[in-house]
């Protein structure tokens, strides 16, 4: 008795060219930052201390979303409203999976990505962008892990 090959089975053996292929666009250095609590500044006021979590390539991916080019979502950050970029921090799928923080609303509760480094095809402006992790969504055969991000005033 044989069994037809399923759609299912089809996109099994083509997702680690997937994986290959959407990792060869991730041409900037991420040093991904885990909070670690509060410490005080020179003048008093709380900010947050992190723990490096080593660095991974990635891919920035701002701008429109799904059907418009005005974000959907904002959260509130420090009394000010900030967009969401939905899937806008791409990463290996094999990376670690980052703490999210939308729920703390506030700078230091979740997993933060600087750029470190670009690729020949990568705007410079992005060098030493920070995006902070809001959610991190799932989903059937991915090809990467695509972060739901703010991006945070340098």
């Amino acid at each position: 008795m044989s069994l037809e090959p399923t759609i299912n089975d089809d996109i099994t053996a083509a997702l680690p060219e997937l994986r290959r292929q959407a990792e060869s666009m991730m041409t900037l250095t991420l040093a991904a930052y885990s909070p670690t609590g509060l410490t005080k500044d020179a003048d008093g006021y709380d900010i947050p201390t992190f723990t490096f979590e080593g660095q991974t390539f990635g891919k920035v991916q701002a701008g429109a979303q799904a059907g418009g080019d005005t974000p959907t979502r904002y959260i509130k950050i420090g009394g000010t409203d900030r967009p969401v970029l939905a899937s806008g921090l791409h990463i290996p799928i094999t990376a670690k999976i980052p703490n999210p923080g939308e729920e703390r609303g506030q700078v230091g509760g979740a997993w933060e990505y600087v750029v470190l480094a670009v690729g020949s095809d990568a705007d410079l402006a992005l060098l030493g962008r920070r995006y902070m992790v809001v959610s991190v969504p799932v989903k059937s055969y991915a090809t990467a892990r695509r972060l739901d991000v703010i991006e945070l005033e340098v």
